[in-house]
């Protein structure tokens, strides 16, 4: 019960290079700080930013060497690769538009890749990441990061337990409200997430939808098998959908329905999630995330919460405080990072030394069809197929 805090006896600490990061970044500095909370990686490469000054700025301040802070992403996977001392890991946080190239150099370098999420803007792009990586046999990780939450992985297990019975309906929501008021004056991050070019196809639905998606399959363990999307502009000004309603059918005869919002009033960080059982229901809020929620049939309600000596050992294995104590994002994001160390450590049988799977190059091409099935149709009114790879 101590994931993040037993630093005694000393872990050994992975070298790791990072893609983007630099001034102005968004995400990369809470990758940094979970990988220092894990005690597990050690930054000793990167490409920080595709302006010179602005990378050598961030290398120094990260404690970089100067020859190991490059200048093109190929450099640095040549480079490295040929040294004794390699990375054995590259973490690619740069926009969405600028993961295909670095993450086929690291994999075609043989070094593993762990990318930021949605993977790439197209299932061609990620299926030629995943034949490279399969090819090498290179682990290769996409950070969903809301499935490293304690309470999400209790939910998982009890769904697997049998605790609800069969799985007859999922609700998932993740409603922002960052859109709404006046979008010119949005910063770097949020202005380029309306360019379908640095973007990619879809604005909502491959920012946060991705997740929603991801978090539905990971906690029932059922794939989507056809869904039926409506994606909607509700902001004039801004280039892609930023609204999206979708029905969904599972394996299992299950249904579902995801609703991802960048412009609704009152939600800050709103996902959630609502799994229907034939014998419970389960509810989860990241804005809660210390407690999950069980409706049982014609019985009184229960409130699991993290930290307690009842939560499942998925989730005991996920935390690092006493109950009381919260833990929240940074934590979920570290616990991923964790998985991801573990997982390296194990080498080529990776996939069976972890108790619970980390989203692969796999889930990363799931979330781009996504996408594309989901523009598909909205356009047609119809419902398409979702394939099973």
């Amino acid at each position: 019960m101590n994931l993040l805090t037993d630093d005694i006896p000393r872990k050994p600490r992975l070298r790791a290079g990072m893609v983007g990061g630099g001034r102005g970044s968004f995400f990369a500095s809470r990758h940094r700080t979970a990988m220092r909370l894990t005690n597990r990686f050690e930054l000793v490469a990167g490409v920080f930013s595709s302006n010179r000054q602005t990378s050598i700025e961030a290398g120094e301040a990260l404690g970089v060497a100067a020859d190991r802070n490059y200048f093109s992403v190929s450099d640095m996977a040549a480079t490295e690769a040929a040294r004794d001392d390699a990375i054995e890991v590259a973490i690619i946080v740069t926009p969405n538009h600028l993961h295909f190239e670095p993450c086929k150099s690291f994999l075609e370098a043989g070094i593993p890749v762990i990318c930021e999420k949605p993977l790439v803007h197209s299932s061609e792009q990620a299926r030629e990441l995943q034949h490279i990586a399969a090819a090498n046999d290179t682990f290769f990780a996409v950070t969903y990061t809301y499935t490293g939450y304690p309470m999400v992985r209790d939910a998982r297990a009890r769904i697997r337990a049998g605790e609800i019975g069969q799985v007859r309906f999922m609700h998932v929501e993740y409603l922002l409200e960052w859109l709404v008021n006046d979008p010119s004056k949005l910063g770097k991050g949020g202005i380029w997430r309306g360019d379908p070019v640095k973007a990619g196809p879809t604005g909502a639905l491959g920012d946060i939808g991705t997740h929603a998606f991801n978090i539905l399959e990971f906690v029932s363990g059922l794939r989507c098998t056809a869904l039926n999307a409506n994606l909607l502009r509700t902001v004039d000004t801004f280039g892609l959908d930023d609204t999206d309603v979708i029905q969904l059918e599972f394996e299992g005869n299950a249904n579902g329905l995801l609703w991802s919002s960048l412009a609704a009033p009152g939600h800050r960080n709103g996902l959630r999630f609502k799994i229907v059982g034939s014998k419970a229901t389960l509810e989860w809020r990241q804005e809660a995330p210390e407690t999950l929620t069980m409706f049982r049939l014609g019985e009184s309600d229960l409130t699991y919460r993290r930290g307690h000596a009842d939560i499942s050992p998925d989730a005991k294995l996920a935390t690092s405080l006493p109950a009381g104590s919260p833990e929240g994002y940074l934590e979920a994001l570290a616990v991923l990072y964790d998985d991801y160390a573990n997982a390296l450590e194990a080498g080529p049988n990776w996939r069976g030394a972890l108790p619970v799977p980390v989203a692969d190059i796999y889930e990363g091409l799931r979330g781009v069809l996504l996408s594309e099935i989901s523009i598909r149709s909205s356009a047609s009114k119809s419902w398409v197929p979702f394939p099973s790879s």
